[in-house]
């Protein structure tokens, strides 16, 4: 086996920030990726708001800079880690990477955001985000995908199911920190705000695939047992608020 790999970049990165940036700033701002003009006719395929992953090239990283252990984000605070149990920068060999989001492509010349890399960062490659192949494990089982016996589709449902009730556990549990910011009952109803999320969650069955009347009197069902919670949460605290009160008195 060759110790030497030769990579050509294919592009480069411009950006507004051309020094060491927090990554959380990098990613919240568009940047733009140049490929090379003979590499163009690659670009085929790739459509606005689609999620590409960006490999790139680290150049500003120094040799001496490289640790093989470290304390991420160089804060003391986090437990010693090895680099390969990170995502530092400062790596034996300097390679980022990053799921972005296409804003618009002209010709060359793709604008992104969520791109952690700096301005003259020389880009390797660029693939497809894949949730099949990129996801988590856990989220990949639950990608849409051509099946094999009954019993797997079975299997997967239940899998989907779970999640759906894990997820709407949450749900229920921000239902209970949300009735702390409301004062009233015509709060917790909300009408205007039932009525969008009621418009919004049909666009989304419709995009799905669903039918959007099916849709909307599951999420009816749902909310309108959550503001019945609700109301018992806050009941319940303007009972305790007035017994608290008589007895100040």
């Amino acid at each position: 086996m060759s110790d030497t790999i030769t990579l050509l970049p294919i592009g480069v990165v411009r950006s507004k920030y051309t020094t060491n940036t927090p990554s959380e700033e990098l990613r919240d701002h568009s940047a733009q990726i140049v490929v090379q003009p003979e590499l163009e006719a690659g670009l085929m395929g790739l459509e606005v708001d689609a999620d590409i992953l960006v490999l790139f090239y680290l150049h500003l990283i120094e040799p001496e800079e490289v640790e093989l252990q470290l304390h991420p984000r160089h804060n003391p605070e986090n437990p010693l880690r090895g680099v390969f149990a990170t995502r530092s920068q400062f790596r034996p060999n300097p390679i980022g990477a990053s799921v972005v989001r296409i804003q618009t492509i002209e010709a060359n010349i793709i604008t992104v955001t969520g791109l952690d890399a700096l301005d003259g960062t020389p880009v390797i490659d660029l693939k497809p985000y894949a949730p099949f192949f990129d996801a988590n494990t856990h989220s990949q089982q639950l990608e849409l995908r051509e099946t094999h016996s009954i019993e797997e589709t079975r299997q997967i449902i239940d899998l989907i199911d779970t999640e759906i009730i894990r997820l709407l556990g949450n749900r229920a549990g921000f239902v209970r920190q949300i009735v702390n910011f409301k004062n009233n009952a015509q709060e917790v109803r909300a009408p205007d705000r039932y009525a969008e999320v009621m418009r919004r969650r049909r666009e989304l069955g419709k995009a799905a695939g669903l039918n959007p009347d099916v849709i909307e009197a599951m999420y009816k069902l749902l909310v309108d047992n959550f503001i019945k919670e609700e109301l018992e949460i806050l009941e319940q605290r303007e009972t305790r608020t007035g017994k608290l009160t008589a007895h100040h008195h």
